[in-house]
């Protein structure tokens, strides 16, 4: 039974449900006890235990990692070493402090290289990190700031030892910044993965409202993943299957002829991107059931419905190619604008598709005729 309990809980709600528990005993202890000082930061450090629950519900997810990180230093800062004594020891404050920084530093990084990535900076790799190493340096800088003025305040002991240990905590900033630095360096010099850029990834992935960047997700399939997160939009489209009805799990025309009038519309518009074996709400499904006998034969049959329904002729401003996502495989077919009208030929017909918005919609009379002598030119 607490097998099955436990299972169903995340490390990130385990740990903050931990924490909570001690707060409360403590605060029972300390009301029993008529100790003021516990009672109090008791009740403040199990306020602050929310804090990475009022970000989610911002929308921010800081993920598992920086959620236990966030209740660590508040677990150690406000109770153990305020209420416990801890910091009247000088290793308890070096290494909540080398924590914090390093959480600090992550962040500053994450900061910069997004910036770049957004076009907001045009720097190359060692001013990006030194830039990095600066911004990680003064949020810890602030962190100084932020318990002096608590000190002072409140008269809490956050900085027990006077002007010494703040410049010793600002020498531990200043190692957690450079080595987070030195991380960010070799990942935008030489790519590949490390802890660092991990994090990065992780934080992206769990925020696209946030990050429109793709580019610290270095393989096709994680930028592909990361593009499916955000949702259909004016220049994405999701498609279930390339021919297969899933309702009825038969051939259907209307099913080719579905992703055919969207290439149509991005090649007579701005240009934009199909994945086919995704569901509308972002599913991926795969092409499986589409049972064709090797994905060569696949590609091979996408391309015979382009040659057959849009003509060879706007093959160059066609590309599309198969990635394998969680143990099954997509179609990603990209459409570039195409200087010349394109024509979906259906039943020896020829018709004329556009987006408008996230929907792609037919023209005809006199709507395609001002379309047409507006656009091409």
């Amino acid at each position: 039974m607490l097998k099955g309990v436990f299972s169903r809980l995340s490390v990130g709600a385990i740990v903050t449900n931990a924490i909570r528990l001690l707060l409360i005993i403590e605060f029972i202890n300390a009301f029993l006890n008529d100790r003021k000082l516990a009672l109090a930061f008791s009740v403040i450090a199990f306020l602050a235990t929310f804090i990475p629950a009022f970000l989610k519900h911002l929308k921010i997810d800081t993920g598992v990692e920086m959620q236990i990180v966030i209740l660590v230093i508040i677990y150690g800062s406000l109770f153990l070493g305020e209420v416990r004594g801890f910091y009247e020891g000088v290793w308890w404050d070096i290494l909540l402090k080398s924590v914090a920084a390093m959480a600090l530093s992550l962040i500053g990084l994450t900061v910069v290289l997004t910036l770049e990535e957004e076009g907001l900076l045009d720097a190359s790799s060692f001013m990006l990190i030194l830039l990095s190493f600066s911004v990680s340096f003064m949020l810890g800088a602030l962190w100084e700031i932020a318990e002096f003025t608590l000190d002072s305040v409140f008269g809490f002991t956050l900085q027990n030892l006077g002007t010494g240990i703040t410049a010793h905590d600002l020498l531990i900033n200043a190692i957690a910044a450079l080595m987070v630095s030195v991380f960010g360096y070799f990942y935008t010099k030489h790519g590949g993965r490390n802890l660092v850029s991990g994090f990065i990834v992780k934080i992206m992935h769990s925020n696209p409202q946030l990050f429109r960047s793709r580019k610290f997700l270095e393989t096709p399939s994680e930028k592909i993943k990361f593009m499916i997160s955000q949702g259909e939009g004016p220049k994405l489209e999701f498609k279930s299957s390339i021919r297969t009805n899933l309702h009825t799990n038969a051939i259907d025309k209307n099913i080719e002829f579905a992703t055919l009038k969207t290439i149509v519309a991005y090649l007579n518009t701005e240009g934009g991107t199909i994945i086919v074996g995704v569901s509308d709400d972002g599913t991926i499904l795969g092409l499986e059931k589409d049972a064709f006998p090797s994905n060569d034969k696949l590609k091979l049959h996408v391309n015979n419905m382009i040659k057959e329904h849009i003509g060879s002729q706007f093959r160059p401003f066609i590309d599309f190619e198969l990635f394998p996502i969680d143990d099954k495989h997509i179609l990603k077919i990209d459409c570039l604008p195409s200087p010349k009208r394109v024509f979906l030929r259906q039943n020896s017909e020829e018709e004329f598709y556009v987006r408008n918005g996230p929907a792609t919609i037919r023209l005809s009379g006199n709507a395609l005729i001002d379309y047409v002598s507006h656009r091409f030119k």
